[in-house]
C-alpha cells in the first residue's frame, strides 16, 4: 500500500504539463530527507504583483507535496506564496510561506516554508532546498524540467 500511495503521489505531481516551479518553467521533482528518505514534487503558477516585478522580484504561488518513508509515512502538502530574486547570471534564490497539512503518526497544521537555491544548466535547473511542513522539515536536492 505504501508504494502504491508513494507512486500515485509523484505521479500526480508531474502529470501536468503547465507548471512553473520554484518561480521558474518546469516540473519540480527532488530526493529527500523526508522524515527518511523520500520525494518532495511542486507545481507552480506565476504571480503578477507589478511592483515587485519592478523591483527584480518574481513573485508566485506553489502547490508542493512531500512525502518518505522513516519509521513510518510522513505526508506534507503546502500551499503558498513566494519571491523569486536573481543573484548572478544563472543562480537565483527563492523562499515561499503558506499554509500546510502534514500527515505522520497523527495529522497536524500549521506554517510550510521553503527556501532554495537554483543552478540554471541549459534548460533545467539544478535546486538546493531546505523546508518545513507539519509532518518533517526536509533538504532536498532536484532537477527542475
Amino acid at each position: 500500500m505504501k508504494k502504491l500511495a508513494t507512486l500515485t503521489l509523484t505521479g500526480l505531481c508531474i502529470a501536468s504539463p503547465f507548471a512553473l516551479a520554484g518561480g521558474q518553467d518546469g516540473t519540480e521533482l527532488a530526493l529527500a530527507n523526508y522524515a527518511g528518505l523520500g520525494l518532495v514534487a511542486a507545481k507552480a503558477f506565476p504571480l503578477q504583483i507589478e511592483f515587485l516585478a519592478a523591483n527584480g522580484l518574481q513573485s508566485y504561488g506553489e502547490l508542493e507535496l512531500g512525502f518518505g518513508f522513516g519509521d513510518n509515512l510522513a505526508l506534507g502538502a503546502e500551499v503558498s506564496a513566494g519571491l523569486l530574486f536573481g543573484l548572478a547570471q544563472g543562480l537565483s534564490a527563492y523562499g515561499s510561506l503558506g499554509p500546510a497539512l502534514g500527515f505522520g503518526s497523527d495529522a497536524r497544521f500549521g506554517l510550510g516554508a521553503e527556501m532554495g537555491l537554483n543552478l540554471d544548466v541549459n534548460k533545467s535547473s539544478i535546486f538546493i532546498e531546505v523546508g518545513r511542513h507539519p509532518a518533517s522539515n526536509y533538504f532536498a536536492v532536484g532537477l527542475r524540467f
